[in-house]
């Protein structure tokens, strides 16, 4: 049911994301969420990762590109701390 629904994100945002070859990439969902893109920007710095560009999709998702190539541990803490609506690209290539 998780990789339908991934599919169906990708799906939605194929026109507006690519993936970065040296870059993982961490998508939230913004509008249903009591948690904030902000929110989210500060726990990934406060990890020690760098945050190296922020776009605003017109889907309702944010994508913050990050200087690491795996974006599972900073995925993974964002859940934790309440973040519901989250996806993420390790640097490569899209399916």
């Amino acid at each position: 049911m998780e990789e339908e629904f991934m599919e169906r994100v990708f799906e939605e945002l194929n026109h507006e994301i690519e993936a970065d070859e040296s870059h993982a990439q961490i998508l939230i969902k913004t509008d249903t969420s009591s948690k904030t893109h902000e929110e989210a920007k500060k726990v990934i710095e406060g990890s020690g990762i760098q945050v190296i560009e922020t776009r605003y999709l017109s889907s309702g998702w944010v994508v913050f590109t990050l200087d690491v190539v795996d974006m599972r541990n900073i995925a993974l803490r964002l859940t934790e701390l309440g973040f519901p609506n989250i996806k993420g690209i390790n640097a490569g290539k899209l399916r």
